[in-house]
């Protein structure tokens, strides 16, 4: 018997990041009976009481766990993934990114300059090893590795973001909330727009600056002929998309869901929509498996690295930006006239990821 501990954010009822251990869940549900599978929440004082040498295989999952607030690379998770590997442990990293790049810096990246790192020789050492002996590993996008890759990293690849496992054709039953706007509102256009907060820990520093402009380009949008649907993936965000509902001047022409759903619900829900406007990363993720054109807010790094990892950067407005509400309206005319191509892209990306993703369940995760 063969057993796997999966590394993640976990138990916060978050949906991105309960989505990924589900993803995961899912795929290994493949391997049969011969593998057995814990997961751990990532903070140390979780992770202080896991008993490694009980394990095989230790995967660091996906989120923004490899980097985030306050370090590129956490040194923590390097050097616990450092430990298992002085255990004789196997290492798998799946899906995992890095978040919280200053703005500046993501040009930098694009263009190969050199950022710069405060990192010891001891850490640069672990950084070395445990990608060196990881027996896979594939991170979320384009900005994560090229930061890995001036860290010296080689042994790694763009596996894509676990959310692109989401699979539409496997819940392709209409959601109830939208057949009763269906019903109420045939043949109506409908934007479906995901609102929240990150407690102002956004590009700009100012997320009410963000919701007034939102909010002006949505009342633009219903004037236009469009119905808004607002949803939330996060219960904490529920004040701020209440907020954006009271600013929304025609109420006929809005639905406000309360409703957490799970991804399975949220992908129903999305047939639909002409396009989407999404503040948190999975959302976006979730109009990608519905083939439903999105318009990004990119309230950090991680945003950017995933349009930059399906080719979609026309489609990604930084929070710090002053005319945001113009952006939108743009965006939504090049939706429409370039939908085909769109949909194309994002075709193309899921299968390519999906396939990158599945890869190490097809050799049994390599134990």
């Amino acid at each position: 018997m063969k057993k796997v501990l999966y590394i993640g954010w976990i138990g916060y009822k978050n949906l991105g990041d309960e989505l990924m251990f589900d993803l995961f869940k899912e795929q290994f549900s493949t391997l049969g009976d011969d593998y057995t599978l814990d997961s751990a929440n990532i903070e140390p004082k979780y992770l202080k009481n896991v008993a490694l040498q009980e394990y095989d295989l230790i995967v660091l999952g996906g989120g923004s766990i490899l980097g985030g607030k306050g370090h590129f690379i956490h040194p923590y998770i390097i050097s616990y993934l450092y430990e298992c590997i002085s255990l004789n442990k196997k290492v798998m990293i799946w899906g995992s990114g890095i978040d919280w790049v200053p703005k500046p810096l993501i040009e930098h990246l694009e263009n190969n300059i050199l950022i710069p790192f405060s990192v010891s020789d001891d850490l640069k050492q672990k950084i070395a090893v445990v990608f060196e002996k990881s027996v896979w590993s594939g991170v979320r996008g384009p900005l994560t590795l090229k930061i890995l890759e001036q860290y010296g990293v080689q042994n790694c690849h763009i596996s894509g973001d676990p959310g692109f496992l989401l699979n539409l054709d496997q819940r392709a039953n209409k959601h109830p909330m939208k057949m009763a706007l269906d019903s109420a509102e045939p043949n109506k256009k409908v934007v479906g727009v995901n609102w929240g907060t990150s407690f102002n820990n956004i590009y700009g520093g100012d997320e009410q600056k963000v919701e007034e402009q939102l909010a002006d380009a949505l009342n633009q949008l219903i004037e236009k002929g469009y119905h808004i649907y607002l949803y939330t993936v996060w219960g904490t965000d529920l004040p701020a998309i209440e907020r954006l509902h009271s600013k929304l001047v025609d109420s006929t022409k809005v639905t406000l869901d309360r409703t957490l759903y799970d991804h399975n619900e949220l992908l129903a829900l999305m047939q639909d929509f002409m396009f989407t406007i999404n503040f948190k990363l999975h959302a976006n993720y979730l109009s990608l498996a519905a083939n439903v054109p999105f318009i990004a807010l990119g309230y950090r790094s991680k945003m950017f690295d995933f349009v930059k990892s399906v080719n979609l950067e026309d489609f990604i407005i930084s929070t710090d930006e002053s005319n945001i509400s113009e952006q939108i309206l743009s965006m939504e005319s090049e939706i429409l006239s370039r939908q085909s191509e769109i949909k194309a892209k994002m075709d193309s990306s899921l299968n390519l990821y999906r396939d990158r993703l599945k890869e190490p369940f097809k050799h049994g995760l390599y134990i």
